[in-house]
């Protein structure tokens, strides 16, 4: 059984959908793994999504560590970005270090991780944004998408490397926009349905890249994904069609 660390930061409901699929599919038995903890890099400060989070982690006898990084040095964070990432991965170290963690998984964790810390664990993230494509928050990705005229759009779920949004892929999914647009929606409205449609899809998404370290179908070492027969990966599956059928499901 995989040890799976959980980072988030917890601001919105496409965080809670995250945490709360992937519980649900360990406590029913459809993925072989336990979460040792998780990680949350702000104070709950009246969020309705991380005290929801909080709770159904509690209840599900989930450790829940709470190290906000928005009051973390604020003098060193102005004056030296980099230290302070440095000093703030070297507090996260310090606090998840009692628990066993064969990977993490970065699900809606908006701060960026220390080189340290990515040397020393195995980490993945779900990014919102199709592979070798867009970095930044999922606003500034879809607003590119929608000014620059994409015919499709998706997330991506990678290693988590030094390099920003640019770990080997694991798996993807896609989708056509050509539906929304004929809608010939404003910006805005065209940017919160793209992302609407993306939510519906995300968890599947991940929960299919995490399904498939657990049970082997490839694994992850030094920033590399390796399949079965322990071969590099060349090619990183869209699992579109999948996340389709079950989102077909009742």
């Amino acid at each position: 059984m995989k040890k799976i660390g959980w980072f988030t930061t917890a601001r919105g409901p496409g965080s809670y959908n995250l945490f709360s699929s992937m519980q649900n599919g360990i406590e029913k038995g459809e993925i072989d793994a336990k979460l040792s903890f998780v990680f949350i890099n702000r104070d709950i400060k009246g969020n309705q999504y991380r005290m929801k989070l909080v709770k159904k982690a509690e209840d599900s006898g989930v450790p829940v560590i709470l190290f906000p990084s928005d009051n973390f040095k604020p003098d060193l964070k102005q004056g030296d970005i980099e230290a302070w990432r440095e000093a703030y991965g070297q507090g996260l170290r310090d606090q998840i270090s009692k628990y066993e963690m064969d990977f993490g998984v970065l699900a809606g964790y908006m701060l960026i991780f220390d080189r340290e810390t990515c040397r020393r664990y195995t980490m993945i993230n779900l990014h919102p944004a199709l592979p070798d494509t867009y970095k930044g928050t999922w606003e500034e990705i879809v607003g590119k998408v929608v000014d620059n005229g994409d015919e499709q759009y998706g997330a991506t779920v990678h290693l988590c490397t030094p390099e920003l949004d640019r770990g080997e892929p694991i798996a993807y999914d896609a989708f056509p926009l050509g539906k929304l647009k004929a809608k010939h929606m404003a910006r805005e409205d065209m940017m919160k349905a793209i992302r609407a449609e993306e939510l519906k899809r995300e968890a599947y998404l991940l929960i299919a890249a995490i399904r498939m370290i657990v049970d082997g179908e490839v694994s992850l070492k030094d920033g590399k994904v390796f399949n079965r027969r322990g071969n590099r990966v060349s090619e990183y599956p869209n699992l579109a069609a999948r996340i389709d059928a079950q989102l077909k499901q009742p």
